[in-house]
């Protein structure tokens, strides 16, 4: 019940001297928004780092890198073709719905007819699985089943559903006749479809006519291999997809022994692996001690707020010395008279820390919409790539009303105290 008296006394200074209150608050309310904004900044483009990845593709899998010796390259090591087709499948095999071999290949153009006979060229790209899909995406991507059955899969993009079929025409499951740049005709069935980026739109000449325009298409790339009659050649590295359900780092290590066993009779050989989802890990992990360094910088503000409050607690215990004096001579105890002027203190730097979160997660939001309408207005090609995310740090606003708490403890004691130790005769003499 006390407690409650002490903040409805709190509130009454404060609304008795509002503008006395908000200008002390000032430096809380400086410190706090500050930090808010730059950390929900901070988390913002982690989160933006992050959706744009994975709108891109899928990360989760190692890069495998063979070197070998040579003294005289710049650093001792250059990369060697050595790595084949026959020695992943291998690796796949040892380590089955742990890891697939994560290929792309092109092939060149396509050509095939309309339903009015007018000739369409499209760009196939071959995949092992998962071609990067937006939000506009219909029915499926290519899948690694579709390699591993060999399966005619097609997966194509809106501009060649408006060039090959009537407008209304639902191509899901529809029968497409390519014809590859070796003379091989081939019967692919689509599988789905998705927009045509606009990255990919503004490539096109300024006046070219739609049925003109190269569409990009997708196939399963061992069934692109079948029909060009080629196949993975060796290599210097190799990408391999590994299940993110089980120990990442199990698996690297499984991956590394793997290969080391194929080279440990060429010791001039030496073989790498690395994670490619811990770049972007890397990438936060510099974002979050850029965002911690500037945050700290930024909350030395608190502290000269904290000196404010203090300031104008001491001014207040003076101008209140005979109200002190009255609530002594009246039988307060030291501990309540200090309570209060701490409560005090402590709703100076609460509302102003609430303040601060307000207008920094408000700031952090102005700055992400005005990144959005740069990226719009100036890098319209990457708009779609760019998926700019605003988040609000959750930690950082909890920790920021913590430390406004703290802040009215820590300055505003010394105050109080001295409050609380006044002789009551003398309090009531002060004139």
């Amino acid at each position: 019940m006390q407690f409650i008296e002490n903040i409805r006394l709190a509130f009454t200074s404060l609304l008795a001297n509002k503008m006395r209150a908000l200008l002390t608050m000032l430096g809380i309310i400086i410190g706090i928004s500050a930090v808010i904004m730059i950390t929900t900044i901070g988390t913002s483009i982690q989160k933006t780092l992050t959706r744009t990845f994975n709108s891109i593709g899928n990360f989760n899998y190692f890069r495998v890198d063979l070197w070998i010796h040579d003294p005289e390259s710049d650093g001792g090591w250059v990369m060697d073709e050595l790595i084949d087709r026959d020695m992943v499948d291998e690796l796949i095999a040892k380590y089955p719905d742990q890891f697939m071999l994560d290929l792309n290949d092109s092939f060149g153009n396509v050509t095939t007819q309309n339903y009015k006979g007018q000739i369409i060229t499209l760009s196939v790209n071959g995949s092992m699985d998962a071609v990067p899909a937006s939000d506009h995406k219909r029915g499926r991507t290519i899948q690694y089943k579709d390699n591993k059955n060999l399966k005619n899969a097609l997966y194509v993009s809106d501009l060649f559903i408006k060039q090959y079929f009537p407008e209304g025409t639902d191509p899901i499951g529809q029968t497409v006749n390519l014809t590859f740049e070796n003379g091989v005709s081939a019967d692919f069935v689509i599988v789905g479809y998705d927009k045509l980026p606009k990255i990919y739109e503004q490539s096109f000449e300024p006046g070219t006519a739609e049925i003109d325009k190269v569409s990009p298409c997708a196939i399963p790339v061992d069934v692109g291999y079948r029909i060009m009659h080629k196949e993975m050649r060796p290599s210097d590295w190799v990408n391999i997809r590994y299940n993110a359900e089980m120990d990442v780092e199990m698996q690297r290590q499984q991956v590394q022994n793997f290969f080391e066993e194929k080279y440990a009779e060429l010791p001039k050989y030496r073989v790498t692996v690395e994670d490619q989802q811990s770049y972007l890990g890397m990438i936060n992990t510099v974002i979050n001690v850029i965002t911690i360094a500037i945050s700290v910088i930024a909350a030395i503000s608190l502290i000269v707020g904290g000196v404010g409050v203090m300031n104008i607690m001491l001014v207040s215990i003076t101008e209140r010395t005979k109200e002190i004096g009255i609530r002594k001579a009246l039988g307060a105890q030291n501990s309540a008279i200090r309570m209060q002027f701490v409560v005090e203190a402590i709703m100076i730097c609460l509302i102003g820390g609430i303040i601060g979160i307000i207008l920094g997660i408000l700031g952090g939001m102005l700055i992400g919409w005005i990144a959005k309408t740069l990226v719009t207005q100036f890098y319209a090609e990457y708009a779609e790539l760019i998926a700019i995310t605003i988040q609000p740090s959750i930690p950082a606003i909890l920790i920021a009303v913590f430390f406004s708490i703290l802040t009215g403890v820590f300055f505003g004691y010394y105050p109080a105290n001295k409050a609380a130790k006044m002789n009551p005769i003398d309090a009531l003499r002060y004139d």
